[in-house]
């Protein structure tokens, strides 16, 4: 152990302020007995012992104890360093492989919208086009049921048109005109109508 110059020099300012005291106490005739030079032998020697068992007892005991509780400290320190070293690492691995996997999921994600909504539109395409087909199958025949109820009452028709021509005449002329003749006027009135 090192000894300061300081301490060895502050030790003597006070042993020069105890001498320069006694020499003063002596003087003014009080008694203080640490201050007696007759006992500063004495003094001086249970001093150094003591001076010395707390240096041993100091170098021995108490500072092996600080030395390893400073030790100890130390280690758990940096163990607890290296401990939070690697679980960083642990953790930006973590963070990585989840950024990877989020990344894929929406990768995945994506391709199969992509997919449905291709799926979809083919659907949708397909159900249009069987739609449209159905529809103009439905609209010929819907168009041939028009034609040949248009056919069967313009043939209502020309027969209705004929009697009431044949009776008309037959009521203000008093003439009876024959079916043929009268199918036929009716016939081309309707043809130039149409």
């Amino acid at each position: 152990m090192r000894v300061h110059a300081s301490t060895v020099l502050g030790g003597a300012g006070l042993l020069t302020f105890a001498v320069s005291g006694a020499a003063r106490a002596a003087s003014e005739g009080g008694s203080l007995p640490q201050l007696d030079l007759a006992t500063y032998p004495s003094q001086i020697f249970w001093l150094v012992v003591t001076f010395i068992i707390l240096y041993l007892m100091m170098t021995k005991v108490a500072l092996p104890r600080i030395s390893e509780v400073m030790e100890a400290r130390q280690a758990r320190i940096s163990a607890d360093l290296e401990k939070a070293t690697t679980m960083k690492n642990e953790a930006e691995t973590v963070r990585a492989e989840y950024e990877k996997a989020l990344a894929e999921a929406r990768g995945k994600a994506q391709a199969q919208l992509r997919q449905t909504s291709d799926e979809i539109a083919a659907a949708n395409t397909k159900a249009e086009g069987e739609a449209a087909q159905k529809t103009a199958v439905t609209l010929q025949e819907a168009e041939k049921r028009i034609a040949a109820a248009k056919d069967e009452a313009l043939s209502n028709v020309k027969s209705v048109a004929s009697e009431a021509a044949g009776l008309s005449i037959k009521r203000l002329v008093g003439l009876d005109i024959e079916d043929a003749k009268l199918d036929a006027a009716v016939d081309s009135v309707m043809e130039g109508r149409s």
